[in-house]
């Protein structure tokens, strides 16, 4: 039982920080963007603009709000992602070999998922 409680506050401790690290991002993204006041097109080229990473780090240079908020939905959407990461770890470290297997198993339908999607096959 020892051994469960100890993965259970090994992903608790992820989840949470990722939802703590997250949310303060999204509080600094908003209120930046509320103080800026800038007119955002949301179209084709604006957006593939602002997901280059040199563009990431020059709009962290600039504390520009559109990469804050960008960075704190990243980081909300890899949380979960972590979670079964460390799940893995975690299991693996305590010798359970069954959930190891099916966390796994849950990691490699996550992975397709990404790979069928970069392909347009979903």
């Amino acid at each position: 039982m020892k051994t469960q409680a100890n993965v259970y506050e090994r992903v608790h401790a992820v989840l949470y920080g990722g939802m703590l690290a997250s949310t303060a991002l999204f509080v600094v993204g908003v209120a930046a963007a509320l103080r800026r006041h800038e007119r955002v097109p949301l179209d084709a080229a604006w957006i593939r603009q602002h997901y280059a990473l040199s563009a990431i780090g020059h709009g962290l240079a600039t504390f520009d709000p559109t990469t804050i908020l960008l960075l704190a939905t990243a980081l909300l959407i890899l949380t979960p992602i972590t979670r079964v990461v460390v799940s893995i770890y975690a299991f693996a470290h305590d010798g359970d070999r069954r959930f190891v297997l099916v966390t796994s198993i849950v990691a490699l339908v996550m992975v397709a998922a990404v790979v069928l999607a970069r392909l347009g096959l979903t």
